[in-house]
């Protein structure tokens, strides 16, 4: 399956479930935080990759999806280019966060600054 037809596929599955709901695109970018534009291009196969594991997390959120989106998604994508360069530790710490926990984005951002934080303090009383 190439990747524009999985990314149909994905999109389906989130129109689906939004019309299934009876929400409004309007609605949905409220309880999910991610923009109508964007659902509009996801619903529409119109994206060129799949969206972060956040937004994914977002719209799992807001759409009542338990683990669906996530294991559809994982299901889905293609395998990585083996030259792409690796994440950062906060991105990876952003993918795990959104993934394995309850965070919201806001939530998320606020913890990774505190971790940074605490790294940076560690870091200033091994000088001293």
């Amino acid at each position: 399956m190439d990747k524009h037809t999985q990314l149909i596929k994905f999109g389906t599955v989130l129109k689906q479930r939004r019309l299934a709901l009876k929400l409004s695109l309007r609605e949905l970018e409220k309880l999910s935080s991610v923009s109508a534009a964007l659902i509009t291009k996801l619903e529409n196969g119109k994206m060129a990759n799949f969206p972060k594991a956040i937004t994914i997390k977002q719209l799992s959120d807001a759409l009542k999806f338990n683990d669906e989106l996530f294991v559809l998604a994982d299901i889905l994508f293609e395998v990585k280019d083996q030259n792409m360069p690796d994440k950062s530790f906060e991105d990876e710490l952003r993918e795990l966060l959104a993934t394995k926990t309850s965070l919201n984005s806001d939530n998320i951002t606020q913890a990774i600054y505190f971790i940074s934080g605490l790294e940076k303090l560690q870091k200033m009383q091994n000088l001293i």
